[in-house]
């Protein structure tokens, strides 16, 4: 039986956590990213196990003395977003875009309690990060998180893992669009470090290659 919640390091201020979820009867592994900054914690994304919410900030809290100050979620669906309502509660400032807040709206979910400005480079404690846009994939409103200091890209379901075998659920994607969405990505940041994609193994490489040749594939 695997942890329901582990954390692993890239760097000191940089931490991938990983959740689980069942869908269609299997298990699957969700990837999200956090940054340490000298001023507190920013989540992107937020378990997509709602019982590790708070284990989730207990974790974070024992392993760096920080609290978490900000989530920023990179699309509407449950293993992203899923967590607003929990962390709007206990008053955690939530981030997504109005495109991400008008999907959670019509869905009846909990939207979050700020607007994230595509493309800014928002500076908190000594570190930086940019919510980019490419256009629509796994869903329309996908994003990517990306950590110049670093060249760390959290591509999040955007992204599929150079593991995966097909393209998983596609019920919202654009499946069309999707190729030219990496392929800008791609133009935009020709050296990447390290590429997280959103579920399966996240330390293997050629995630991004993957993706397109799934999509080639359809």
């Amino acid at each position: 039986q695997e942890s329901p919640l582990v954390i692993e390091e890239i760097n000191p201020k940089v931490h991938v956590f990983t959740t689980y979820n069942t869908y269609n009867g299997k298990t699957y592994s969700a990837n999200a990213l956090y940054l340490v900054t000298k001023k507190g914690v920013v989540l992107f994304d937020t378990p997509w196990d709602e019982k590790q919410f708070q284990p989730l900030l207990d974790s974070i809290q024992q392993k760096h003395n920080l609290p978490v100050i900000a989530i920023f979620a990179s699309h509407s669906h449950e293993d992203r977003a899923g967590g607003f309502a929990y962390y709007n509660k206990i008053g955690i400032p939530t981030y997504a875009t109005k495109q991400t807040n008008d999907l959670l709206k019509s869905a009846n979910k909990a939207i979050s309690t700020h607007e994230i400005d595509l493309g800014k480079t928002y500076k908190i404690g000594g570190e930086r990060f940019v919510i980019e846009y490419f256009g629509a994939g796994h869903t329309l409103d996908n994003t990517a998180v990306w950590l110049p200091k670093y060249k760390i890209l959290n591509g999040g379901c955007l992204v599929k893992s150079a593991e995966a075998t097909d393209l998983g659920y596609v019920g919202e994607a654009d499946v069309k669009a999707w190729p030219t969405t990496i392929q800008q990505l791609m133009l935009k940041h020709p050296k990447i470090n390290k590429v997280i994609p959103g579920h399966d193994n996240w330390k293997l490489t050629r995630h991004l290659e993957n993706t397109l040749k799934l999509l080639e594939l359809k």
